[in-house]
């Protein structure tokens, strides 16, 4: 039964270049697949005003709040290496930043 919506949507990625596109002073939360800080890195890149991440959270607060408490400091270690590899001092700087399209 699920195969058939294997295809289903779009891709966060394309919706929130779309979205920013189509509304350029619009508020966009960029959700769906947002797995790590690299994930919320291009989302803010790519015209997301604010990010949502869901699957990583739940599973650590499964756990415990520290669970959580550690799972969120690895996303924001990785979104400011995302950050400092972009040259960006923040995170509207990195909302700039240089983007280079890779065509398959």
């Amino acid at each position: 039964m699920a195969r058939a919506f294997a295809d289903w949507g779009i891709p966060t990625a394309q919706a929130i270049r779309e979205v920013r596109a189509a509304c350029p002073d619009t508020q966009i939360i960029g959700s769906g697949g947002i797995r790590n800080g690299v994930d919320v890195a291009k989302a803010i890149r790519l015209g997301a005003n604010l990010v949502g991440q869901a699957s990583g959270v739940l599973d650590a607060a499964i756990r415990s709040s520290d669970d959580v408490v550690a799972a969120l400091s690895i996303t924001i270690a990785q979104l400011r290496v995302a950050c400092f590899c972009t040259g960006s001092a923040n995170l509207a700087e990195l909302s700039g930043a240089q983007l280079q399209e890779i065509r398959p």
